[in-house]
């Protein structure tokens, strides 16, 4: 509060200036100036803020020479949290007719971000939508609108004005813009629209070969639909577009090879996967492939070998579990070592956002963070690999 007194004691300032530069013919509303800007400094001595800046709204006409102050005022406002003030502020400016174009564009653009703060996207998408033929602002605001179609979930709309800001800019949004396509397949999909859905999902590749979600919806439908090949076929595309996320589709790779009668292929698989991706989760998930389909005890070799070249938390419990469910008597160490392990595993993030950190248990494909789009990848689980042991 004591910052917004020292930035109005300028302002009460300036306000006199201007008044006393003005001439008036209007002896009353000298007067009414006066007695404003009196009322001014006495809240300004007085520590009330609320009532200087009234006082000062009042004492300083709107126009040309003072728009800058009142746009700079109410941008004020919105950051302090007090939308209804910036609201108030921004939403006169615009009623004058004595501002310039550019000015006026200003206002409305402030406006349109009070909105946004407020929650009242409707009112601001008409605002931003006003802005977007004017070259000073069209930028901002397609930015802009392209974020109030994602709150609103109006993915085509977020495509369209997405795709414009991308013409506009240069920049490319073919990350964001396939994420709006995988979010109408789900749209579709959940309608039972099997054939839009994979239109979509085109649709989402063709913007962004590396989109893993598009990838993973393709196969989750064929595999609804009973074509396990062609889900295979999807899943395995993952690896070539981000190995991170393979681990995500394991049990329906799983499932597919066990339809078409081959379940020991998943195996074969995972082991030449895993011979360039070490990381825990994939390392746990292959040792549970062997477990269920060879025994203990091809999966207990399996695990030792690994651990001495690429030791896992995840690995480690694994194989603890299994030497413990082999011992006969109680062993504490191993208990220990097995419930420590466990604990580290269950508090530990799973997931990373790679553009501003964020870290969480499950996969978000809309960063909850900063609001990236693919940016969380799934975090790996080694701890030292081969080369630092020797």
């Amino acid at each position: 509060m004591l910052e917004l007194l020292w930035l109005l004691l300028p302002v009460a300032a300036a306000s006199g200036w201007w008044a006393a530069k003005r001439e008036r013919t209007d002896q009353d509303r000298i007067h009414a100036v006066h007695a404003d800007r009196f009322k001014g400094l006495n809240y300004l001595l007085d520590e009330r803020p609320d009532e200087l800046i009234e006082a000062f709204v009042r004492a300083v006409e709107v126009d040309r020479d003072t728009a800058d102050t009142h746009l700079a005022l109410g941008s004020l406002f919105r950051r302090r949290g007090e939308v209804d003030r910036a609201i108030s502020i921004h939403s006169n400016l615009i009623a004058r007719n004595s501002l310039s174009t550019e000015q006026r564009s200003r206002a409305v653009l402030e406006l349109g971000e009070d909105y946004m703060r407020a929650g009242l996207f409707d009112r601001a998408e008409t605002l931003f939508r006003e802005l977007v033929g004017q070259p000073d602002h069209t930028a901002v605001a397609l930015a802009r609108l392209v974020g109030i179609y994602e709150q609103e979930k109006d993915w085509q709309e977020a495509i369209e004005y997405g795709d414009h800001l991308e013409k506009l800019t240069g920049q490319s949004r073919k990350v964001e813009t396939a994420q709006f396509c995988c979010e109408l397949a789900e749209q579709a999909w959940q309608q039972r629209d099997a054939q839009a859905a994979r239109a979509f999902l085109l649709q989402a590749l063709g913007r962004d070969p590396r989109c893993v979600r598009a990838s993973m919806l393709q196969g989750d439908i064929a595999l609804a639909e009973g074509e396990y090949a062609s889900a295979i076929t999807a899943y395995q595309t993952i690896e070539r577009q981000n190995r991170s996320y393979l681990p995500e589709i394991v049990p329906q790779l799983e499932h597919c090879y066990a339809a078409l009668g081959r379940p020991w292929a998943v195996i074969d698989y995972l082991r030449g996967v895993h011979a360039h991706d070490h990381s825990g989760r994939l390392t746990d998930l292959l040792a549970n492939l062997l477990i269920s389909q060879q025994g203990e005890e091809p999966a207990r070799l399996f695990l030792e070998d690994e651990l001495r070249s690429f030791p896992t938390l995840s690995g480690l419990r694994r194989l603890v579990e299994l030497k413990l469910a082999r011992s006969e008597s109680t062993n504490s160490d191993l208990h220990a070592l097995y419930r420590i392990s466990q604990h580290m595993l269950d508090d530990a993030a799973r997931y990373q956002c790679d553009k501003c950190g964020f870290v969480g248990k499950s996969l978000h494909w809309c960063c909850p963070g900063c609001k990236s789009w693919g940016s969380i990848k799934g975090l790996p689980d080694v701890v030292f690999k081969k080369s630092s042991l020797e």
